[in-house]
């Protein structure tokens, strides 16, 4: 069986890489180790690395603009301008030339969702994985102003949850953005999610239960070796990795940072993250927590990093904090920490839940509550043996869950579902 993975950036060719890009490339290795072929569709690559599969990348609208409207032709794809005609024409074009069975789409909003109906056309069976809830929430992150999560989906009323600019602009895309979004949904065979909570938020925006597919991600290559049993990680050592903006938490975990220093006054903090488009605003706010509370000195910013980097780092700190602001299904990150034995402090949201038992592999914190991520962090300290035991327990929870051969097994169930 032959597919096509379609994602707005990859692994190999891209230098923007996140945990969707990461979860493409995975998936599209472990279709490869059991026979199906399997071949990647993307933008523009900004990268000369050797790929390690086809690759084949289309033009899009922001191509063949004025570099001062790109942002504006984003913004309007983000709210609910779905369709990219240079996008869509250049993927059917692919789609004649490659004759695989099924399109497999990943995190693709600036191809547009119109690429969802040129496969329909072509005769392809279509699936989608969810990686994060932008399909059903502007902001990726249903949460509501009050921060509690929202189950009202998309439409005008979302303008309250974004930037206060052009707001009778954003009220009109959003007027028509569940509209548009639902029609091409409607096309897919079956939709991949992480956890089953992020199931079971599908099927009350209104998705068929027998579409969803609960698949949880392989452990990623780089982390497969057994950690090294002399591995030495530098002491009091906090490890952040996400980009730097709201949903990804790093401010909640910077407010949390008094308190342990007040105790742990050697400790340090390391947040691995890339910037994001318009995350200005978010980045002063984060300077400002800093150094209003004068621990500078503290804190490092590595900017982005490769994957066998941040492993390093994973390998050498003392725990992971994972503060999460949305019903995320299960982080990336939290996969690798818990394959490399480390404790994790991780958000109570979304599916995490599924994958860490408080107190047992990991401790869980409320999501919106610094002092609970300060508790949790001082706790990991004080007890270095009881923290090296959770490390280990949440290695092989993670083992056990992650297992290739099993999520092998649902994933061609629902390829050839």
């Amino acid at each position: 069986m032959r597919i096509i993975h379609v994602t707005n950036y990859f692994r190999d060719t891209h230098s923007h890489v996140g945990g969707a890009e990461q979860a493409c490339f995975r998936s599209a290795m472990l279709a490869r180790s059991h026979g199906y072929s399997s071949s990647i569709v993307a933008t523009k690559p900004d990268r000369a690395d050797r790929c390690e599969f086809d690759f084949q990348s289309v033009p899009i609208i922001e191509d063949f603009v004025p570099s001062f409207l790109k942002q504006y032709v984003e913004a309007a794809k983000w709210y609910s301008f779905q369709y990219d005609p240079i996008a869509r024409n250049a993927f059917r074009r692919i789609l004649r030339r490659n004759d695989a069975e099924i399109v497999h789409f990943h995190n693709f909003q600036f191809m547009t969702l119109s690429l969802i109906s040129a496969a329909r056309e072509a005769g392809k069976k279509i699936f989608v994985s969810i990686y994060d809830y932008w399909l059903f929430c502007p902001t990726v992150m249903l949460v509501d102003p009050d921060k509690q999560f929202c189950a009202r989906g998309h439409g005008s009323w979302c303008v309250e949850c974004l930037p206060k600019k052009l707001r009778a602009f954003q009220r009109f895309l959003l007027s028509f953005r569940r509209r548009v979004v639902d029609h091409y949904l409607y096309m897919v065979d079956g939709f991949h999610v992480l956890s089953e909570h992020s199931g079971a938020v599908l099927e009350g925006y209104g998705i068929a239960k027998d579409k969803i597919h609960v698949v949880p991600l392989t452990l990623p290559m780089e982390f497969r070796s057994i950690p090294e049993s002399d591995s030495n990680p530098e002491p009091y050592t906090i490890l952040f990795a996400g980009w730097l903006n709201e949903r990804k938490g790093l401010h909640r975990l910077l407010q949390a940072m008094p308190p342990v220093l007040k105790e742990f006054p050697q400790a340090k903090l390391i947040a691995i993250g890339g910037k994001v488009r318009f995350g200005d605003a978010y980045e002063k706010r984060l300077n400002e927590i800093i150094d209003s509370n004068g621990f500078r000195d503290r804190v490092t910013f590595t900017g982005h990093l490769q994957p066998a980097v941040i492993k390093e780092y994973i390998r050498n700190s003392t725990m992971v904090v994972i503060p999460e602001q949305y019903e995320n299904m299960s982080p990336l990150l939290m996969i690798e920490a818990m394959s490399m034995a480390k404790p994790v402090v991780i958000s109570r949201a979304g599916g995490i839940p599924e994958f860490i038992e408080n107190g047992v592999n990991g401790w869980l914190a409320d999501p919106l509550d610094p002092k609970d991520f300060a508790d949790r962090i001082i706790c990991v300290f004080r007890d270095p043996d009881g923290a090296k035991a959770m490390g280990e327990r949440a290695r092989q929870r993670i083992l056990a869950k992650c297992d290739d051969e099993n999520i092998w097994e649902k994933t061609r169930r629902m390829y050839e579902s």
